[in-house]
């Protein structure tokens, strides 16, 4: 029989052991080793209110080191973290993100682009990315990839038919996709503190000089953006979103010992881009054994405008006006999200609360069957 649910805006799935250790002692900061940011663009404003709390409260005077590994808005995100204000630099973001605006109803990837990098930048100021390479204790991953051949052009003729290969051979093997990128983590310290066991990886250490070009690529959707070249101290070409081979992350990775924490905005993960459609390859909860996942609960988004969060169609479904007042309303209704983790965390109820998951089980499934 499934327990009843106390607090109905809010998932926490939580694999064996991290369910175990939360359990026994509750969930304390201290026992979380690395923080995981998944792509998803405008997806993240479901849970930027989850943000706040987790910047503000739950990580406040964080001393010990924690890894932080994002990618596309993931990196964006975990970028704020890193900064010396990191509640300032991520409001700055979310103002940011959700008032960008175009001169044209079709803007060009260039257009797009400058648009990200003009929001970084404004979010990083003058001494943000400093801070965000040099952080002891905020140590930063940001993924992103490198195309190969044809998928380092920006020209559509040769770009767009080197993706649908990518997509194509990804189908009959995820491994394949190092035939045509290489995944390239930018990392803060001297040496990475996560480590990757699947697909060809290149480490780059951040310097002031590469974090916003480095957090730029990480969110630049082919065909949608314009590749960023060869950010400072990086190999050479034309990089890209970490989304294509990391989208929600496939938990293959090594981390410091420890909980990973996952706030997320769906209660599921998909590997890589093209695995989107690919049930099979979704994430299932033998890998979740160290994780804690928070998301917010499927009837939460169900009493959302248009009944889903956002996403990149909003842009062309949506005037500038009606798109607005639709994020603003997700992002105001998401403190119902951040008050329900807050409380769980706070009373220790989140003992009580949580989906353990474990073997072949479907986080996504459990978590519509026990959070209504």
């Amino acid at each position: 029989m499934a327990k009843v649910k106390k607090f109905g805006n809010c998932v926490v799935l939580a694999g064996a052991n991290a369910a175990r250790q939360i359990q026994q002692q509750g969930l304390q900061q201290s026992m979380v080793s690395t923080l995981v940011g998944a792509s998803g663009g405008p997806k993240w404003l479901s849970i930027s209110q989850l943000d706040r709390v987790l910047i503000g409260e739950f990580f406040r005077d964080r001393t010990t080191p924690i890894a932080t590994l994002g990618s596309s808005i993931g990196s964006f995100r975990n970028m704020c973290y890193a900064t010396a204000n990191p509640m300032a630099a991520l409001e700055t973001l979310e103002y940011g993100y959700v008032n960008q605006s175009y001169a044209s109803d079709r803007p060009s990837p260039s257009e797009i682009t400058a648009a990200g990098e003009k929001i970084l930048l404004e979010v990083l100021g003058g001494e943000g990315a400093a801070q965000v390479a040099s952080n002891p204790v905020w140590r930063s991953h940001f993924v992103t990839v490198r195309g190969r051949g044809p998928l380092a052009s920006e020209k559509k003729a040769l770009l767009a038919p080197a993706l649908l290969a990518s997509a194509l051979a990804n189908a009959i093997s995820r491994r394949s996709l190092s035939a045509f990128w290489d995944r390239v983590v930018f990392h803060s310290g001297s040496a990475p503190s996560v480590a990757f066991r699947n697909l060809s990886t290149v480490n780059t250490p951040l310097s002031a000089d590469n974090v916003c070009p480095a957090v730029l690529a990480s969110g630049s959707i082919p065909l949608v953006m314009a590749g960023v070249p060869t950010p400072a101290g990086a190999p050479a070409g034309n990089y890209r979103d970490g989304g294509i081979t990391d989208y929600h992350f496939d938990l293959g990775f090594e981390h410091p010992p420890g909980l990973v924490l996952y706030p997320h905005f769906f209660p599921y993960m998909v590997p890589g881009w093209f695995d989107k459609s690919l049930r099979w390859r979704w994430v299932r909860g033998g890998a979740m054994d160290n994780v804690v996942l928070v998301a917010p609960s499927p009837a939460w988004v169900a009493q959302l405008p248009f009944g889903k969060i956002p996403d990149r169609d909003d842009f062309v479904k949506l005037s500038t006006e009606e798109r607005l007042k639709y994020w603003n309303a997700v992002t105001e209704a998401g403190k119902q999200v951040a008050e329900d983790f807050f409380e769980m965390w706070q009373t220790g109820a989140i003992a009580d609360e949580l989906i353990e998951v474990g073997g072949n089980q479907a986080p996504h499934k459990l978590a519509l069957a026990m959070s209504a």
